[in-house]
């Protein structure tokens, strides 16, 4: 009876062995197999435009901005006091000073040309423009810069203004940019002194 039991036993081992060896294995649908559908992703960029500019500069004129005769700084003035001599042999009429001045056609001429002071580095703008350009403009007091005196100095911008079509460079690259000023003094009185004034930096894209 034993031996029957233990042989009922081996059987009914070896039959669930082979049933467990025979069963199929769950299905699979590999990487690559299944069903794929698209999706169109719309990512919004937005544009912009930002504008650094330098808070303040000092501009000086020089004794060449004043004449093209010798002057000599005074020692101990700040700013620099400015004198100068000459002894003038050319007078006309005879023995009668020459009274053409040195300082004619010069910053403090209202009708010569102006001294032209370029700010270095002056603005920079980064731009991710859509049309790959953006435009500057620089406005000037109109009264021009105000001092101590009743004469102002007067400011234009030198070139194109506003400068039109510049490249955008992105948002990371970006040149910095001079601005260039033309200076004359308004009155050929104009009295010693800081004159001083504001100019607007604007970046745009029509």
């Amino acid at each position: 009876m034993k031996n029957k039991f233990l042989a009922l036993a081996a059987f009914g081992a070896a039959a669930l062995g082979g049933a467990i060896v025979s069963a199929p294995a769950h299905a699979q649908i590999p990487q690559g197999s299944g069903p794929t559908s698209d999706i169109t992703v719309n990512v919004s960029v937005p544009e912009v435009l930002y504008l650094r500019t330098i808070a303040d500069i000092d501009l000086e004129i020089t004794a060449a901005d004043l004449t093209g005769a010798t002057l000599t700084p005074v020692a101990g003035t700040n700013p620099p006091a400015l004198i100068g001599p000459n002894n003038d042999t050319a007078e006309s009429p005879a023995d009668s000073v020459d009274t053409a001045s040195p300082f004619a056609g010069g910053f403090a001429d209202p009708a010569g040309p102006g001294v032209d002071k370029t700010i270095t580095s002056a603005y920079i703008v980064w731009s991710n423009s859509p049309t790959g350009t953006y435009d500057v403009q620089v406005d000037t007091p109109a009264s021009g810069f105000a001092g101590p005196g009743p004469a102002t100095v007067g400011v234009d911008v030198v070139g194109a203004n506003p400068r039109t079509g510049i490249g955008a460079e992105g948002l990371v690259t970006a040149t910095a940019q001079d601005i260039t000023l033309n200076l004359v003094a308004s009155d050929d009185n104009i009295t010693a002194g800081s004159y001083t004034g504001v100019i607007t930096v604007e970046a745009y894209r029509p």
